[in-house]
């Protein structure tokens, strides 16, 4: 049996695939250099972060006791296999910031 959908609600569905489907290409293609790691300040809210780097990064821990939330996202990075970007932030703030094998200009 084959379940027929509302035209606006297949619509819907198609865009919010293709804007996954873009948003993934986008950060498939970003890779974080020393330079703009070493632009980060702690202090920076996620959105100015996200500016300075280009894409968002993909979430890997989040906890919430309070009101103080708490989240560290990674990003891939340039230079040796395997560079990456790890920040931690506190309440949307960054606090903590740690980089493997980014090259150095």
């Amino acid at each position: 049996m084959r379940a027929i959908l509302p035209l606006g609600l297949t619509l819907a569905l198609l865009q919010a695939s293709a804007a996954q489907s873009a948003s993934t290409a986008a950060a498939a293609g970003c890779r974080v250099d020393h330079a703009r790691y070493a632009a980060l300040k702690t202090g920076m809210t996620y959105r100015q972060v996200r500016a300075r780097l280009g894409c968002d990064g993909r979430r890997i821990s989040h906890l919430t006791i309070g009101r103080v939330r708490r989240a560290t996202y990674s990003w891939p990075g340039r230079g040796t296999y395997g560079a990456n970007l790890t920040l931690t932030f506190r309440n949307e703030r960054l606090t903590d910031k740690a980089q493997l094998g980014l090259r150095v200009p």
